[in-house]
């Protein structure tokens, strides 16, 4: 790689980790007057160091980029802290790119193909989009894609691919509307999806008040001080970012993503609301007054006066003779089988469409259908670009039919507009099974972080109660986080429990661990049913006898 102006020989090594926060001199490119992407190239190149020229004064805007020197890129942009096994792939032992692969493989950016690497080999476009969508933890929208090429557009691409579209990302489709998945991305195309995604990028440590009229990102490692400014856009925290973050007296018009574990502290100079939060009407949240018992493991867990504890236990549930299915073999409850789908299994089939004739053959006794979701940065609502063919199709078929919405809601009102976004979706069709409100949270990228168990709790409550009101069966998703710390089950012990905790042929405890029994049990992610080509999730319902 010594073609490339930044990795002489000297400082190969230390550049591949430093490169991002090293701004380089401006230099005039010999090949970059006037192409199309000519004020990016300057800026993530001449300003930021992203990508940078030739020795001989050129930049080649056109040429391809591999695999390797890809995964390269983003390491220097976002710093990852950790880092895979080296034998993890067959193809990079003591290759220049090793560290970088094997970082972005700790972080789920890089997978390889069949325990390769394929460093040397150009990265498509679509794989491209893949990666940074996976680095930058961006949701996959459910929307159908309307580029003229789309049939060739891989379904592990399809909804990061969505989701940039979405938000304006992808600028670089002529006339023909042609995306070109299979295209290696070149090294101007790479620039301009950088710039814009981020307008403006904090590399060193210190304190900064000149505002952005978009994103602004740090990945300075000691973190930075932001004062008095305005974000136009999301404010973006690099995973290796170590040290604090601070936004004094700070406007964000987005979200903070923060895709490490920096500490963020934000606080007014005067009195008033947050910065970089949403001011909204103050709404009458009944205070919660749990009291805690201690469970079998010897943890403290909260008592829900009147829920249903669960009785399950070892023996409680066998693997069929497929072991592909839990079977419950006890006697009180009666079970029935059932799946959740989302557009992700239709885009998964060649024609998009589900037998879902071939999947009541098979066993399947019901189906909750995503219907839509509330993004877990921007908010907005969406609807799953399937669900109206699949609860149909469902339907036609026999199978009892529910849906489910993917929640983000931080207030009542939020969460009263997402159960009647759910109905209208539904115009008017009278479903067989529940509407499902699917409240989640996995870290502090996701909007609902920090919400109080009281917020969460009568959030819930809003959204069922707004669904019942339209005449349909409303019922909760809940994982053992949420169910323990941010759900008040006495509360919502009107309606059904959904309850996830997967099981393979290794595990030990073959039953729903969580001290409340829950009505439904996702079982497992990665359940084969006839009619699907992917894995998809699969429950059993409990009927009491």
């Amino acid at each position: 790689m010594a073609k490339f102006r930044v990795f002489r020989a000297a400082a190969a090594l230390a550049l591949s980790a430093a490169l991002l926060t090293q701004p380089i001199a401006a230099a005039a490119f010999t090949d970059t007057s006037g192409n199309w992407a000519e004020s990016a190239i300057e800026k993530w190149s001449e300003k930021y160091g992203v990508l940078n020229g030739y020795e001989d004064g050129t930049f080649h805007p056109d040429d391809p980029i591999t695999r390797g020197a890809f995964a390269g890129i983003l390491n220097r942009f976002l710093q990852y802290q950790t880092t895979s096994a080296s034998n993890t792939f067959n193809d990079t032992s003591g290759a220049y790119w090793e560290d970088a692969i094997l970082r972005l493989h700790a972080a789920g950016v890089y997978l390889g193909t069949d325990g390769a690497a394929r460093l040397t080999a150009n990265i498509t476009r679509q794989q491209a989009i893949t990666m940074v969508g996976r680095a930058f933890k961006l949701p996959e929208s459910p929307a159908a894609l309307t580029y003229a090429d789309a049939a060739g557009i891989e379904t592990y691409a399809a909804g990061y691919l969505a989701t940039m579209t979405e938000r304006g990302y992808i600028t670089d489709v002529g006339a023909d509307n042609l995306f070109r998945p299979t295209k290696p991305i070149t090294r101007a195309e790479l620039v301009n999806l950088l710039n814009n995604m981020i307008d403006t990028l904090i590399q060193q440590s210190g304190d900064y008040s000149t505002g952005t009229a978009g994103t602004l990102m740090v990945n300075a490692a000691d973190g930075a001080t932001l004062k008095g400014m305005t974000i136009g856009g999301d404010l973006i925290i690099a995973p290796g970012v170590t040290g604090g973050v601070v936004l004094q007296d700070v406007t964000l018009s987005g979200t903070i993503r923060n895709l490490g574990s920096a500490s963020v502290e934000q606080y007014a100079s005067t009195p008033g609301g947050v910065p970089g939060t949403t001011t909204t009407t103050p709404e009458n949240v009944p205070a919660l007054n749990w009291t805690y018992i201690t469970g079998k493991d010897g943890k403290k867990i909260p008592y829900f006066a009147g829920v249903p504890v669960n009785t399950f236990g070892s023996g409680s549930f066998y693997w069929d003779a497929s072991g592909r299915r839990l079977t419950y073999s006890g006697t009180d409850f009666t079970t029935r089988f059932g799946i959740d789908v989302s557009a992700y299994q239709n885009r998964s089939i060649a024609s998009k469409t589900i037998d879902w004739n071939a999947a009541k053959n098979d066993g399947v006794e019901f189906a909750f259908v995503r219907i839509g979701l509330r993004g877990t940065s921007t908010g907005g609502l969406n609807a799953d670009g399937f669900y109206a063919q699949n609860i149909d199709g469902a339907m036609a078929a026999g199978i009892d039919t529910g849906v489910y919405f993917f929640s983000q809601a931080i207030t009542v009102a939020e969460a009263v507009e997402e159960a009647n976004y759910v109905i209208s979706l539904l115009g008017g069709r009278m479903l067989t099974g529940p509407v499902a409100y699917d409240w989640e949270m996995h870290d502090s990228t996701y909007r609902v972080y920090g919400t109080s168990s009281a917020m969460a709790t009568a959030c819930a409550k809003a959204f069922c109660e707004t669904i019942e009101a339209a005449g349909y069966k409303a019922m909760v998703y809940t994982s053992n986080y949420v169910a323990y710390n941010k759900f008040d089950l006495s509360v919502l012990s009107n309606y059904p429990m959904w309850y996830p905790e997967y099981k393979s042929a290794d595990s030990t405890a073959l039953y729903p661990q969580l001290y409340y029994r829950p009505d439904y049990w996702q079982f497992t992610s990665k359940g084969s049913v006839a009619g699907l080509s992917s894995s998809v999730d699969c429950n059993l319902q409990f009927i009491p006898n």
